[in-house]
């Protein structure tokens, strides 16, 4: 049947990480060390370590309008995992007074399971559908002074846009 082929099409979630722009990308309260660039390279090794507290915030920028659908966070088992993570969009110059006091579209408790490298976390993608950009703000870790991540990767889709150039004058 026709619907069924749609629902499957509706579904159809991809890394991200091609449309991520990483030149509008950063991370607040980062350790020179072990930076931001980290997270993207898929060596666990290699992470993104608070630097004065366990407060992080993390800036993605897309290239494109994307659906988000859901996120993976890895990190070590421990007292510098990452536990309370608030999630906001589309609202890229937030400071850590601004994510501690604003309501996020998306608030997470992450567990030890959802720190995994093969666990993704699902999103109310309801309300992630029309995303330029993604506030991830790490309010604390398990309890350690630090937070560690070494991984992330976020999965949805792009939302495709008329380019209106593309449209000729017929007749």
């Amino acid at each position: 049947p026709l619907w069924s082929s749609c629902a499957m099409a509706a579904s159809q979630a991809e890394d991200l990480s091609p449309v991520i722009d990483k030149g509008q990308s950063f991370c607040l309260n980062e350790d020179a060390a072990h930076s931001f660039g980290n997270l993207f390279i898929g060596d666990e090794t290699l992470f993104l370590r608070s630097s004065s507290d366990d407060q992080l915030i993390i800036l993605i920028s897309f290239k494109d309008t994307v659906k988000l659908e859901s996120v993976s966070f890895v990190a070590p088992i421990g007292d510098e995992s990452p536990s309370t993570v608030k999630l906001f969009i589309n609202n890229p110059s937030m400071d850590f007074s601004d994510c501690e006091e604003g309501k996020p579209v998306q608030a997470l408790e992450l567990t030890p399971e959802d720190l995994a490298a093969d666990s993704v976390t699902n999103l109310y993608s309801v309300k992630f559908q029309r995303v330029n950009s993604l506030t991830i703000f790490v309010e604390e870790s398990t309890g350690g002074d630090l937070t560690q991540i070494s991984g992330l990767k976020l999965f949805g889709t792009t939302v495709q846009g008329t380019n209106m150039a593309e449209f000729k004058k017929v007749g």
